[in-house]
């Protein structure tokens, strides 16, 4: 039975700290992530609320006069929906008419003389069909300020009339605002935000992006100690399986250092007040959050990299190393895109199902863990299962690295690699 820690295992665990720690790229990776990620949602914040101050022209025809009539007046009345920025013409013509002003103003659309021409045809008061025309008609921006303008006129002019009264009209105007709370086992409700969700991404992205980069990085240690011989070497002092359990420890360690040193910052700002963000923006990490997602990450790390060291064992070049580990790439890649449908409902059957699913819950339930709240047997039965398939890889994985390490050539056929599985 192999002791991980004899004198000679640990040795090579020191040597793959040593190697995997005090390199550039990973002092850079290290400091730079959480930097990126920062700057990443700073960037998304300004971009959301980033207002160019363009000067926008817009025409908006109706081929009914009291709607020009109505829409002027709110024009006049410096209406919150009208921007200062944007200057808009108003004109009544029929459909016939307007075919032919559409042709005409044609090149000022194209030259951005003019942004855009809404229509408002003459149809039935219940219908709100509204036509837009412009060389950018994809400018979200611009079409949701002069729609909300609109409807409200439209909305005016369906009530003109009729036994109501302006406040009667402005109420049946009015959108409905929305404040959601979350209901907790241990706490009282609390008004929720979309600090959730941040966290839920900044799990989903750390495990994603550490699992691929670091197992590649095993992957590409394995395989260039193979070319160069150097496993021969080492295999002369250490067992196969003492080699690779050294190797997979030692970057499991690695990996386990940078993780938590990229979780410090998001901590603080949990914790404190360090970065003043918005009340809809703020984030709260609890203890249990933390704790389950490095344990979590740590048994996920070194079944993947497990999984990463028989693949590099099993290849004699990079390129065709690659190609081999694409399978384990898919299996990253798959329950992280299922995590993006946690935005719309954290409680869907595949997202569930998923958190608790052998690979992908690694990836999924610390996702759906930060968004709502978790049964406690959910999360023990995702733990086991995480376990589970930690013990079934390297039920296999150890041997295809003793065999494959040292064999060059011809690579082995799947029936090969099930002859190697099955040996003793």
């Amino acid at each position: 039975m192999i002791n991980p820690f004899s004198k000679r295992t640990f040795a090579i665990i020191k040597r793959e700290l040593k190697s995997q720690i005090m390199t550039k790229a990973f002092i850079l990776s290290t400091i730079l992530v959480p930097v990126l990620i920062f700057g990443l949602i700073g960037l998304q914040a300004f971009i959301m609320t980033f207002d160019e101050g363009k000067r926008v022209n817009i025409e908006i025809v109706a081929e009914n006069t009291a709607l020009v009539s109505l829409l002027q007046k709110e024009i006049d009345s410096k209406s919150e929906l009208i921007d200062e920025n944007t200057v808009i013409k108003l004109s009544s013509q029929d459909a016939a008419q307007f075919k032919k002003y559409i042709k005409e103003q044609k090149s000022n659309m194209l030259n951005d003389d003019l942004n855009g021409i809404f229509f408002i045809p003459n149809g039935d008061k219940q219908e709100k069909e509204i036509e837009y025309y412009s060389a950018n008609p994809k400018n979200s921006n611009l079409t949701g300020k002069a729609k909300d303008l609109i409807n409200k006129i439209l909305i005016e002019h369906y009530f003109f009339g009729k036994a109501f009264s302006s406040k009667d009209i402005d109420y049946a105007q009015d959108g409905v605002s929305l404040t959601t709370f979350k209901i907790t086992e241990n706490n009282d409700a609390q008004e929720d935000s979309l600090g959730a969700y941040i966290v839920a991404g900044l799990f989903a992205f750390l495990l994603y992006m550490s699992l691929l980069l670091i197992g590649t990085n095993l992957l590409r240690n394995v395989v260039e100690e193979k070319e160069n011989r150097v496993v021969e070497v080492l295999l002369s002092s250490v067992s196969a399986k003492e080699l690779m359990t050294a190797k997979i420890i030692g970057t499991s360690g690695a990996g386990l250092l940078q993780i938590i040193i990229w979780m410090i910052p998001f901590i603080l700002v949990s914790a404190t007040s360090l970065l003043m963000l918005p009340e809809e923006l703020n984030i709260s990490i609890s203890i249990g959050q933390v704790t389950y997602f490095v344990l979590n990450y740590a048994v996920g790390l070194v079944t993947f990299l497990g999984l990463y060291a028989a693949v590099g064992a099993i290849f004699d070049n990079m390129s065709e190393a690659q190609q081999g580990a694409l399978p384990i790439m898919i299996i990253i890649m798959i329950p992280f895109y299922i995590c993006f449908s946690l935005a719309n409902d954290p409680t869907n059957i595949i997202a569930q199902y998923a958190s608790m699913v052998p690979f992908a819950s690694i990836i999924v339930m610390p996702v759906r863990m930060a968004i709502v709240e978790i049964p406690t047997i959910e999360l023990i039965i995702a733990m086991l299962v995480n376990i589970a398939t930690l013990a079934f890889v390297f039920s296999f994985v150890g041997k295809i690295y003793r065999i494959g390490i040292l064999k060059t050539g011809k690579n082995p056929s799947l029936k090969e690699l099930y002859r190697w599985v099955k040996s003793s």
